[in-house]
């Protein structure tokens, strides 16, 4: 390698959500300066670890810094395009130094892995081929992701690495984290076959001039997930033609991350297994939960339960094969048996409902994103679309059926709209808020839901491959030996009551957390949880729990009154000795007494799809402020169920079920105005 030229070289590197660019001026065999042009990290943590690392590096003739802990992708990115600055101040050709050794080498990497709907850290295995300098064939055996998300990415990427013989490779959107995991195997095989992976990426991808062109269709579906799916596949059945654009490269709806629940009353797969149940019955019980919730809106509710048993039966004709059907709780209105299953989850439910829908005939198209809806004389008549190439299509329809999800991919947006939830800990919905930007282009009439789909439970976003033996206030993995109390310290519900019969009491209380109580022999049962308390911190940098001599110094540690405080625990200490809990019904088997030394940790906002959205019909048509219907436009799923939910959630099933509904609902009426 020759001395290093003075100068400002221009280098780009794909960081953890997109390109790095930056200008770095080196002088004197040293970097001076680095200016960074363009990147699209997420801010609190790849962009914070960038002004880290651009402080770090000036001043050294080290072009290899120390990497960010939290941030390594973003780090690696940093330093790869500090690598190719070097290269190109040496001047010397990039191709005349890659030497590649034939053979397969294999590598696994983290990546992701879904612990009951929640994020978390899995692997992937690759094994990558190299022939005469060239990548020849890229395999990944065995990943924890699911097969239509991560497994889409993976032959995406693949192919485009082999084809363009470079690792200068977008993040598949949609799959982020599967995606960065990708690249970094394909650059261990690099290294293990005696290659410079920074090579490689300085292959920059040149894209062909994108193109305009001009579609014409019966209806388009904007997102691919439960709720466009139904009402695509149901708007083909009726013999219309149909578009769905799909903003991102796989099926990473919320849907697909779901437990893949369905609720349904009066169904086959009821009756096989005994269960008596009406729709009447149904709408009974939830709407016992959601009666107070000022958005409820009677009719839709009644129209939901009632074609959930069509809808049942369309899911089964579409390829869906039910593995049972449960309840979400043992107690109250929930114990009826209306949550259907399938193996696979949600990733399994959205596999068939994609397959059922191309084969039926749908223009499905992935990466095609909607800019803005066509108007005309106050109707809507299709969307100007961009793909991943640049290219504009102009689609005409008579109809638009919206069903993008909600927003909660878009911190912004979640600030303006719910301010109250100033404590979230992960959200795990999709949804970037285009929805609401086309409502808003049309005119619609927006109903404020002033919190987001969410639980108070134990769980945090840096925990990694780590996981706790069961989760206080969790609705799948619950842990009933513990005592919750508000961010008061007060006792507000039974911790064996369905999750959301917590929530909503924290909620009302105007809490942003909840906490939970336990004592050594808890901590004894359950050494994960407990070590996961008193070694981690939340998002917002508190610490997650805390191991006390007194319940007072607990108190103490998340500024409660610790008067009341000691009262609860006191009171239900005293319920465990009884063995009956005379306050609020807890099975006594999981009434275990408070004794020091006392623990307690936090219990913030999970959260999955906000509920503020467009106000709809029973057809699903779009209103506008004077609750009018805004012609040839349609919404159902996340970003329209605000008058048919509540923050006493009526649990796991619920929320596809009204996608189903409602999806099929606006293409049975968007296909009568053909």
């Amino acid at each position: 390698m020759g001395q290093l030229k003075n100068g400002t070289y221009q280098v780009s590197t794909k960081g953890f959500k997109g390109d790095i660019d930056l200008a770095v001026t080196i002088k004197d065999e040293q970097i001076a300066k680095i200016d960074i042009l363009k990147e699209e990290e997420t801010p609190n943590i790849g962009g914070k670890a960038l002004t880290a690392l651009v402080q770090t590096a000036q001043g050294r003739n080290d072009f290899n810094v120390d990497g960010i802990s939290g941030a390594s992708y973003t780090s690696k990115a940093f330093n790869q395009a500090l690598t190719l600055a070097k290269i190109a101040a040496q001047d010397e050709k990039q191709e005349a130094t890659l030497t590649l050794n034939d053979g397969q080498y294999t590598t696994t990497v983290n990546s992701f892995q879904e612990h009951e709907g929640l994020p978390g850290v899995g692997k992937m295995t690759m094994l990558a081929t190299f022939k005469d300098n060239k990548i020849t064939d890229i395999e990944v055996p065995e990943y924890t992701d699911t097969h239509i998300m991560g497994g889409m990415a993976f032959d995406i990427l693949a192919k485009k690495a082999i084809a363009k013989q470079s690792t200068d490779l977008d993040v598949v959107t949609g799959a982020s984290v599967s995606s960065n995991a990708f690249r970094q195997a394909l650059d261990n095989c690099i290294l293990q076959a005696g290659g410079q992976p920074e090579i490689f990426a300085a292959r920059k991808i040149k894209q062909r001039t994108p193109i305009v062109e001009n579609l014409n269709t019966d209806i388009v579906v904007i997102g691919a997930g439960m709720a466009g799916l139904c009402a695509a596949i149901e708007a083909t059945d009726q013999g219309a033609k149909v578009l769905i654009c799909e903003a991102q490269e796989i099926n990473g709806s919320s849907s697909t991350r779901s437990e893949g629940f369905v609720m349904g009353a009066g169904t086959k797969e009821q009756a096989k297994h005994g269960i008596e149940d009406t729709t009447d019955a149904f709408f009974e019980d939830i709407y016992s939960l959601y009666k107070d919730e000022p958005t409820i809106d009677t009719k839709l509710m009644r129209k939901l339960t009632h074609d959930s048993t069509d809808l049942n039966n369309f899911l089964m004709e579409n390829g869906v094969t039910w593995s049972g059907v449960t309840h979400v709780s043992e107690k109250g209105v929930r114990n009826l048996k209306r949550a259907h299953t399938t193996a696979g989850l949600g990733a399994e439910l959205i596999e068939n409902l994609v397959q059922s829908a191309q084969e039926k005939g749908v223009d499905l198209r992935y990466g095609l994103a909607v800019d803005r809806l066509i108007t005309l004389n106050g109707q809507v008549q299709g969307v100007v679309a961009r793909n991943k190439l640049g290219d504009t299509l102009i689609i005409h329809a008579s109809s638009v059926i919206v069903a993008a999800g909600s927003y909660t991919e878009n911190p912004e947006m979640v600030k303006e709209l719910n301010p109250r939830m100033n404590n979230i800990e992960v959200i795990t919905g999709r949804g970037n808020g285009s929805a609401m930007r086309f409502f808003k282009q049309a005119g619609a009439q927006i109903i404020d839901v002033p919190y987001i789909q969410m639980m108070y439970y134990f769980y945090g976003a840096s925990w990694g491959d780590r996981f706790p033996e069961a989760i206080p206030g969790s609705p799948t993995l619950p842990n009933y030996d513990v005592l919750e109390v508000d961010g008061g310290g007060r006792r507000v519900a039974s911790e064996d009551d369905f999750c959301f019969e917590y929530t909503k009491r924290v909620w009302d209380g105007g809490y942003n957390e909840g906490y939970a109580i336990f004592g050594q022999v808890t901590a004894d049962k359950y050494p994960e949880m407990t070590d996961l308390g008193l070694t981690t911190k939340t998002a917002q940098g508190k610490p997650f729990g805390y191991r006390e001599d007194s319940i007072k110094a607990l108190a103490i540690d998340v500024g409660i009154d610790p008067q009341t405080l000691e009262a609860t625990v006191a009171r239900y200490n005293e319920l465990c000795e009884k063995g009956v809990d005379e306050d609020f019904h807890k099975n006594p088997a999981n009434m275990i007494k408070i004794t020091a030394p006392y623990y307690l940790v936090r219990l913030p906002q999970i959260c999955t799809d906000g509920y503020t959205g467009a106000k709809i019909n029973e057809n699903a048509q779009v209103l506008d402020e004077d609750n009018q219907v805004i012609k040839g436009l349609y919404a159902c799923g996340s970003c329209a169920d605000s008058q048919m939910t509540g923050i006493n959630y009526f649990g796991c099933g619920t929320s596809l079920l009204t996608c189903g509904v409602y999806g099929r609902a606006a293409a049975k009426d968007a296909v009568s105005h053909l």
